[in-house]
């Protein structure tokens, strides 16, 4: 009798596990439910968010930048872990669609241990990932002050391309999951690296131009608004 390999399913969360990216909108989100006078400050956000659009400073300066402008220098610990969990609960059940559903619902009943792995923020990427009963997260990590505090600042790198592939090769290793068969579900090329750590990647949405740049790099395709095709993407 041999055992059963490890089996390790790794997906994305803007525009896979969910439809709607989640950063801006959890800004957004808290801004109004906890510092209304905060939304004065949208054509601030706006010009940050052309200035990075414009490539005037990439990802790790511009998330910092937009969290302290929208909702503080300090995210007190209580405070963050109630802005996720009532966030979590407004979007998941709103949010997530049937395919992406289906299959990790399958991925679940077939003994993969689920890993979500995002550039969003972990203090409220985990409350998501809580909600829909992933084992483990890997995200972009913020610092900490003495008291606990969530701070502004990126702890390391954001939770990237090939930072996130790095954080995940990082989790596998930590876990004893080396030569685990790995599943890992993303909508965008970006999460290549990652990719490339599976032994099944797919790629998320639906048209020829999915399926062309899925053939490309001998990908398969998922198609997340379709729960029963969603579900049939099986590979042994």
């Amino acid at each position: 009798m041999t055992d059963t390999p490890l089996r390790i399913a790794v997906y994305d969360l803007d525009r896979t596990v969910l439809r709607t990216p989640t950063f801006t909108l959890f800004l957004l989100w808290a801004a109004r439910r906890d510092a209304p006078w905060r939304l004065l400050l949208l054509p601030a956000l706006a010009a940050l968010m052309i200035g990075h659009a414009l490539g005037l400073y990439n990802r790790d300066r511009f998330k910092p930048a937009a969290i302290r402008l929208m909702i503080g220098r300090t995210i007190a610990q209580a405070r963050a872990e109630r802005l996720a969990t009532q966030f979590a609960a407004w979007r998941v059940p709103r949010d997530v669609p049937p395919g992406a559903a289906a299959c990790i619902a399958r991925d679940r009943a077939e003994g993969f241990r689920l890993l979500m792995a995002t550039a969003a923020p972990e203090f409220y990427a985990r409350a998501i990932a809580d909600a829909l009963g992933f084992d483990a997260i890997v995200a972009s990590r913020h610092r900490r002050d003495a008291a606990g505090n969530w701070l502004p600042a990126l702890d390391g790198r954001n939770c990237y391309g090939a930072e996130k592939a790095r954080r995940v090769a990082e989790w596998l290793a930590a876990n004893g999951c080396e030569g685990a068969h790995i599943r890992a579900y993303s909508d965008h090329v970006s999460d290549a690296p990652t990719f490339a750590l599976a032994r099944e990647a797919w790629l998320v949405g639906r048209g020829d131009k999915v399926g062309h740049l899925a053939a490309k790099h001998g990908w398969r395709v998922a198609d997340f608004e379709d729960a029963a095709a969603a579900a049939s993407t099986k590979v042994r």
